[in-house]
């Protein structure tokens, strides 16, 4: 009777069958690349993607422990904005076209020629811009038209997954949907007339859902292929953020989920939809959450992990070790340094596509040690600049939940802490996607109740308060932080 969590990301893909008291039973994971075809334009290699996907499903089926505990029901946890074409038979027309592919800047333009940014907003809870599945559609119909007429269904990563199970009518989680730009927010259904007023059929996706739905059984063909035995539950799943956030147990307004991965994304429970001006100025989504009912609203930093990577790769020898010991030095005094940590494109507020990462104030007595705690610091301020203007924006924040890579470092934890001036907890789990999803399973089956998940399956390692001398000593430094952005990127 065990439950399975499936998590489709950008690099790879993850499968955890756990035993109905969250026990563990089986994890694999296996990668797969982004093609890059033309400047500006990225995509799955959809076969190869897939194929990795049925292996780990494969590798996880085919452990001892999940023989003798079969797996019962699955959800998936997936990316966001990626669509693929099917054909009438269901055969993939051409590649999955990825979130961060910007092929489709004019098309913004063409979209924005008929709604403004602020109805768009409104409806959708989306800022418009290059990531928007909408203008990439636009772009599909407009380039590829013998594509495009073939196309029977454009579908996304989850109801893709569902389509390759077997399951004939596909669904589509509503936090999924709300990444589209043509999702009402508010009527969880789709904007028949934004997409008539640039010849889309409403019928080209699939029906919208809550998530925690079982709409089907994996098909005994693909289940034989895969190792799942007997009549397995197909339930709709999350997108990942919101995934991610039910599997720490933000499920409450007010509460946030801190992914501290190789990006950071703090993805922050609402009790209702917020989609005003200032959420629009700072490119803020507001979208359904994995818990019917609730809304999210998404902050993040695209280079956070990454950061550190950079660190160990080009001044630490590449040795993880030294990196732990840099980290145990560091002490609660500001460095001499600024750092801005865009060191990839931004993420929010700016979304600025072009890398403006920088290290300001070097001097000939710089140490390693010191620029290492300048990144730190960077990536702090940023994240709680980031906190800041949530709450600006009418998004109350009171506890912030940490998972990830980057939540084993006390110092990080303890020093955000403090300059957010908010609680944080560091949660005992590994992997909050796929226990989400596996949380969506088992609600889907029935199996347990909402408040008997959290109960159960979300647990607290550590807890770091705010200390107010540590936020004395910085928050100087934190306001003049905040300007460097506007500085550095008159130089660019």
């Amino acid at each position: 009777m065990s439950l399975m969590g499936l998590d489709i990301g950008t690099t790879g893909t993850k499968a955890i069958a756990f035993s109905e008291d969250g026990k563990v039973l089986a994890t694999d994971y296996n990668e797969y690349n982004l093609l890059f075809p033309n400047p500006g334009w990225v995509e799955f290699d959809t076969a190869d993607q897939w194929k990795k996907v049925f292996e780990v499903l494969k590798k996880v089926n085919n452990d001892p422990a999940v023989k003798k505990d079969p797996v019962t029901a699955i959800a998936v946890t997936t990316v966001g904005e990626s669509f693929t074409p099917i054909d009438k038979d269901g055969n993939i027309l051409y590649n999955t076209i990825y979130s961060t592919d910007a092929r489709s800047a004019k098309e913004v333009e063409i979209i924005l020629s008929k709604y403004s940014s602020e109805e768009l907003m409104e409806i959708t809870g989306y800022p418009p811009g290059y990531i928007c599945p909408l203008n990439k559609i636009i772009w599909m119909k407009n380039n590829m038209p013998e594509i495009f007429k073939k196309t029977k269904k454009l579908l996304f990563t989850e109801d893709l997954f569902f389509h390759k199970m077997g399951i004939e009518h596909t669904k589509i989680n509503y936090a999924l949907a709300s990444r589209t730009l043509f999702f009402d927010v508010r009527a969880k259904k789709w904007t028949e007339n934004i997409l008539a007023s640039f010849d889309i059929d409403v019928n080209l996706f699939s029906q919208p859902s809550p998530s925690a739905v079982e709409i089907g059984y994996i098909s005994k063909k693909v289940a034989d292929e895969l190792g799942f035995t007997g009549n397995v539950s197909v339930v709709t799943g999350s997108h990942d953020q919101p995934c991610a956030a039910l599997g720490v147990g933000a499920v409450k307004g007010g509460i946030a989920a801190d992914g501290m991965g190789t990006v950071e994304c703090v993805t922050t429970c609402m009790e209702d939809a917020v989609t005003n001006e200032k959420m629009l100025k700072n490119n803020f989504s507001c979208q359904a959450h994995a818990v019917d009912g609730k809304y999210v609203a998404l902050a993040y930093n695209m280079s956070s992990g990454s950061v550190v990577k950079w660190f160990r790769d080009n001044l630490a020898g590449g040795d993880n070790q030294a990196i732990r010991e840099i980290s145990s030095k560091l002490t609660f005094e500001p460095s001499q340094l600024y750092t801005l940590p865009y060191f990839s494109a931004s993420g929010t507020p700016y979304l600025d596509p072009k890398p403006k990462g920088s290290i300001i104030g070097i001097d000939l007595d710089t140490s390693k040690e010191e620029i290492f705690k300048g990144l730190v610091e960077g990536l702090v301020f940023e994240i709680c600049f980031n906190i800041n203007l949530t709450e600006s924006s009418g998004v109350k924040i009171v506890e912030l939940r940490a998972v990830g890579g980057g939540s084993k470092s006390d110092y990080e934890l303890k020093l955000k802490a403090s300059v957010s001036n908010r609680p944080i907890l560091r949660m005992d789990i590994t992997e909050a996607g796929c226990l989400g999803s596996m949380m969506l399973a088992g609600l889907g089956t029935e199996r347990f109740t909402l408040s008997e998940a959290i109960s159960q399956f979300v647990k607290i390692k550590d807890e770091f308060q705010p200390d107010q001398k540590i936020r004395e000593r910085y928050i100087n430094k934190f306001e003049k932080y905040k300007e460097i952005y506007g500085l550095v990127s008159k130089l660019f």
